[in-house]
């Protein structure tokens, strides 16, 4: 199995859209979309786990995204953008009211750590992006939280990227699952190539199908000073099944390396337990906080290293600034 750079990685992950999806609506964009009622029988809970856990598998997967409409005068829509892969997602953890699913990338003979997403049953609190590096905390209602499960989606450093809520649906034509509308920082296919808008704006859409799954989303590109829409854009990531032997070296990768990322998440289960308010600088002198961390986790000692949890609360904390006023954005409802 081959271990890629840190130059290769930063391409690697250039070169490929983040299957992840966004949107919380503020002014300047659409009204608020609530997630739907809950049908005639009710909450399916369990229904709607295993909908979630058959995201699990090996696939062959399709990225691709394209400005649909200009919303600014004089503004000319960016070319499409489509990439593929080969990608392992795993179960992290399938319990009542709970499921969380990481993603490994396979690219050639070399494997690389991509999202997680974290599901959780009738969860009223919400992390939501902000804008200008900042997330909040914010309470739903108890009726907007029954039967809804929230999605809460993490970065290759497993930083925070958005979190949103929905509720499943299923019948004869498979399961999906609808979010609010919900900000997200931009991916990096976007943020790498251009800096001419702050938030990305939309909705997230998962659906079952019987070749694998979709993941689709309805964008906007929100430019915060002054406030204004950019342009609109769709984003369909098509998950089709493959043979399993396709992300063996993914499956080994992570196999050598959950002890080290386990501990990750719990740093930043720490960082962000006590914190409404947290403010995030994910790059630092060109260098991504993803860098050191993907070093690490390769090491040999990584994994029984007693000095690893100093390593990672020093890697992150190097990259969590304290929130101000005057660098936040209006609150997402």
């Amino acid at each position: 199995m081959q271990i890629y750079s840190k130059t290769t990685v930063v391409n690697i992950l250039a070169l490929l859209a983040l299957s992840t999806g966004c949107a919380s609506s503020q002014e300047g964009t659409s009204a608020p979309r609530a997630a739907s009622a809950p049908g005639p029988g009710g909450c399916d809970a369990r229904r709607d786990a295993a909908a979630i856990a058959a995201m699990a598998g090996s696939y062959d997967v399709d990225f691709s995204f394209e400005e649909t409409a200009a919303l600014t005068p004089g503004y000319e829509k960016h070319g499409a953008h489509r990439s593929v892969a080969t990608e392992l997602v795993t179960l992290l953890e399938h319990t009542p009211g709970r499921v969380s699913l990481q993603h490994v990338l396979v690219v050639g003979s070399g494997v690389v750590k991509h999202w997680r997403q974290d599901w959780s049953f009738e969860d009223r609190e919400l992390l939501e992006f902000r804008g200008r590096g900042v997330w909040t905390r914010r309470l739903i209602a108890p009726e907007a939280a029954h039967c809804a499960w929230t999605q809460a989606v993490f970065g290759v450093d497993d930083s925070p990227r958005y979190e949103g809520y929905g509720r499943w649906t299923h019948d004869a034509r498979g399961s999906v699952w609808e979010s609010n509308e919900t900000w997200r920082p931009l991916p990096r296919r976007e943020y790498t190539t251009r800096n001419d808008y702050d938030v990305l704006v939309g909705v997230n859409r998962h659906r079952i199908t019987t070749a694998g799954w979709e993941h689709e989303q309805d964008n906007v590109k929100l430019v915060l000073e002054p406030r204004h829409l950019l342009a609109r854009e769709h984003g369909l990531n098509s998950y089709t099944r493959t043979k399993a032997a396709e992300t063996r070296p993914a499956s080994v990768y992570w196999q050598s390396t959950a002890p080290f990322w386990k501990q990750v998440r719990a740093e930043w289960a720490r960082v962000l337990a006590p914190r409404d308010r947290l403010s995030l600088q994910v790059e630092m002198a060109d260098n991504p906080i993803h860098e050191p961390l993907f070093e690490r986790a390769t090491a040999k000692s990584a994994a029984d290293d007693a000095s690893v949890t100093a390593f990672i609360h020093e890697a992150v904390a190097k990259y969590v600034l304290e929130a101000s006023p005057a660098t936040e954005a209006a609150a997402p409802h």
